[in-house]
């Protein structure tokens, strides 16, 4: 009875490939109720898929607040001088290709 049990909430817990799927799926809350409990029976089961679940929660918290400014990315426009110097440089190949 209980083996019959366990086999049948076994069957409704995806594997763990639609499980990270289901996971990336949830973040935006586009999951059925169906897959919101075989995916809650699937991560009562595998360390590995919680483990990943806590990740990709950790990110998409951590890129939410964190500013390009913040993350230490530079500045993504160049000066008037290097565009200059890329125009310039660009015309030398192209005169140089025969165009």
């Amino acid at each position: 009875m209980i083996k019959t049990f366990m086999r049948r909430i076994a069957d409704l817990s995806p594997g763990c490939r639609q499980a990270v799927r289901l996971q990336s799926a949830a973040l935006d809350g586009q999951l059925s109720p169906a897959q919101k409990v075989g995916l809650r029976i699937h991560l009562c089961l595998c360390k590995w898929c919680r483990r990943y679940g806590k990740q990709i929660e950790f990110l998409r918290t951590a890129s939410r607040h964190e500013s390009p400014a913040d993350a230490g990315l530079p500045d993504h426009t160049l000066s008037p001088a290097a565009r200059q110097r890329i125009n310039h440089k660009l015309a030398e190949a192209q005169k140089e290709a025969g165009g």
